[in-house]
């Protein structure tokens, strides 16, 4: 591990872990289930989606993340299941969470409301062996786990028409604190460690066959500063979307989609830094594959939301 990655992993690798990390994704519209267990079912038919994100290309051990999400109403339309997947790795740090997530949704005004509940697993590990310490003795290296599972739950609430949609969640909302002096997690609830997602976006009409789709996504921590993602994207004849966003802390974000057929659409997005130390990299990847088995269930067709 270079000098660089090295301080990236001390300023963002805490000595006390608060719950699980929250990747940067371009594409939560696409899926919403990685931040929002409400989300489950609504697109109302079996739907798989795949996520890699390639952050800060250029640096040694720079943050990647993989994501699977895969979810489905069921018979009586009333409640949905799903299952996402996620890997995190930056540095000597990596983790991986398998959520199990439930919905129930009601018909509301001229849309509907779910309300969610995630449940699962988060597995940690710390390549300690990996770094050159100066003090092998340490007690921050020996007294810290190479691993631990530990459990994981998430709310959330999401509502949705034809033209827009609401969602609030709490994802992953337990925190996990170290014993430096037994070297194991405790596991405890702090409303100040929650954090906060808002989730927000219109489609509008700006032709027979086009529209404009305007997002933001805002993240709020009680000891931390407010994230806000905010984006548009043009929409033509349900084929093609083109968009760009900004994000807090001067990110711009390029992005580009294509419904390839009925069922398969991908999506690409390309992130440039504008702060001092965008010079140093090559901005960030990130791919989705998104893919709907059938329309059985009176699907009208491909839905951005």
């Amino acid at each position: 591990m270079n000098r660089v990655s090295l301080g990236i992993f001390i300023l963002l690798f805490p000595v006390h872990l608060y719950g699980q990390m929250f990747p940067l994704s371009d594409h939560y519209i696409n899926n919403p289930l990685s931040i929002n267990p409400a989300y489950a079912g609504c697109d109302d038919a079996l739907s798989a989606t795949i996520l890699y994100r390639n952050q800060w290309v250029g640096f040694t051990d720079a943050p990647k993340t993989y994501m699977l999400s895969i979810h489905t109403p069921l018979n009586n339309d009333r409640m949905g299941l799903g299952l996402h997947i996620e890997n995190n790795s930056i540095g000597i740090f990596k983790e991986t969470s398998f959520m199990g997530n439930y919905a129930y949704r009601r018909e509301l005004y001229n849309g509907r409301i779910a309300l969610g509940l995630g449940f699962g697993l988060t597995a940690y590990h710390n390549d300690w062996d990996d770094l050159d310490a100066v003090d092998a003795d340490d007690a921050l290296l020996t007294n810290n786990p190479a691993s631990a599972v530990l459990p994981a739950f998430s709310l959330g609430t999401y509502y949705y028409t034809k033209k827009y949609f609401i969602g609030i969640s709490l994802p992953l909302f337990l925190s996990h604190d170290l014993d430096q002096n037994t070297g194991e997690y405790k596991i405890r609830n702090n409303f100040s460690d929650y954090n906060y997602f808002f989730t927000g976006g219109y489609e509008l009409g700006i032709g027979s066959r086009t529209s404009l789709l305007p997002a933001l996504l805002i993240k709020y921590h009680p000891n931390n500063a407010i994230q806000i993602d905010i984006s548009t994207q043009i929409n033509i004849k349900n084929r093609i979307w083109m968009g760009i966003g900004y994000r807090s802390k001067n990110m711009i974000f390029g992005m580009l989609q294509c419904q390839l057929n009925d069922q398969l659409r991908m999506a690409y997005s390309y992130d440039f830094d504008l702060s001092p130390t965008g010079k140093y990299k090559n901005g960030s990847h990130e791919i989705l594959l998104k893919y709907v088995f059938s329309y059985e269930r009176k699907v009208a067709g491909p839905r951005q939301f």
